[in-house]
């Protein structure tokens, strides 16, 4: 099995500000920092507006695993009250090459 990439891309809902926005991300960091596999996170934001949220999971099983339990978890529920949902796209990549793991493998 190989790390995987989660990658998920959207719009916030109308009304809703960055600010508010980042606010229920960072609610939501401790929970996703104690899932199994996970390993980094990173959120971005594009010129038109949309959102780009990345994650590296040790596994792609962890990572379907953390996504179900998102779902339901009580820490998701703000972050995904600013989420417009017609615009969610989530991928999940094999990580092919990782310059970290690399500069890793070299320390040890």
């Amino acid at each position: 099995m190989s790390a995987t990439i989660e990658m998920v891309s959207f719009k916030l809902n109308d009304g809703v500000s960055p600010a508010v926005f980042i606010k229920a991300s960072e609610e939501l960091d401790n929970w996703v920092g104690q899932q199994n596999g996970f390993e980094y996170r990173a959120l971005a934001q594009q010129e038109d507006g949309t959102w780009v949220d990345i994650v590296f999971w040790q596994t792609q099983a962890h990572a379907q695993q953390a996504g179900d339990a998102f779902m339901t978890a009580k820490e998701s529920q703000n972050l995904m009250a600013c989420i417009d949902k017609n615009t969610v796209v989530m991928q999940h990549m094999p990580v092919m090459a990782s310059l970290a793991n690399q500069r890793i493998k070299d320390m040890a």
